[in-house]
């Protein structure tokens, strides 16, 4: 199901086209973060890996820009892209065993203005909501994290997961639920 294309993802794609370095930056610095964490949901070792996808999806976006056809939303051809880019991954990886010593990266708190103590509990309470995002189910998980960090819609997740709209509705009720009641019944509020 596609969807109408955006005027702004229009203005980026034909900035893209000719080659402005400026559009692909904000497009970079707009989506990454939720792309990363996206390909990290799906590529769960080596913690590499899924800086490596999106940066691949980045640079092939940059090499083929000329030629690049987006029909819908900008965003859900990113998330589509990275998401085979990691299956692609995910394939090479049963080849080849895992390392191990490889692990995830630590999130760092973009709040460099709180002082030592906001500063702490910023980052204890980052790693608790990060620690109940991680409990919540697979699908549920995934559906969270494409709204809240991808911004992507209902009905764009419900297209490139391959699920009804009301399944989407659902796992973000289901989700929004266990955070708020875990969070309240542990104090925080």
């Amino acid at each position: 199901m596609a969807f109408p294309i955006s005027a702004s993802d229009k203005q980026f794609l034909a900035a893209l086209a000719l080659g402005n370095e400026a559009a692909f930056e904000a497009l970079f610095t707009r989506h990454y973060a939720g792309l990363l964490r996206y390909a990290a949901t799906l590529l769960r070792y080596p913690s590499d890996a899924a800086e490596d996808v999106v940066a691949e999806v980045f640079g092939t976006i940059w090499a083929q820009r000329a030629q690049l056809a987006v029909a819908g939303s900008l965003a859900a051809y990113l998330y589509t892209a990275v998401k085979y880019r990691a299956f692609d991954r995910l394939r090479e990886q049963r080849r080849t065993p895992l390392d191990a010593a490889d692990e995830l990266p630590l999130a760092q708190p973009e709040a460099a203005h709180l002082q030592p103590d906001e500063l702490l509990a910023f980052q204890e309470l980052s790693a608790h909501v990060g620690h109940l995002i991680g409990q919540l189910p697979e699908r549920t998980r995934q559906v969270f994290q494409l709204h809240r960090d991808g911004g992507l819609t209902y009905e764009e997740m419900a297209g490139l997961l391959g699920i009804s709209i009301n399944s989407v509705k659902t796992h973000m009720f289901r989700a929004l639920r266990f955070l708020k009641s875990t969070l309240y019944a542990s104090g925080v509020q």
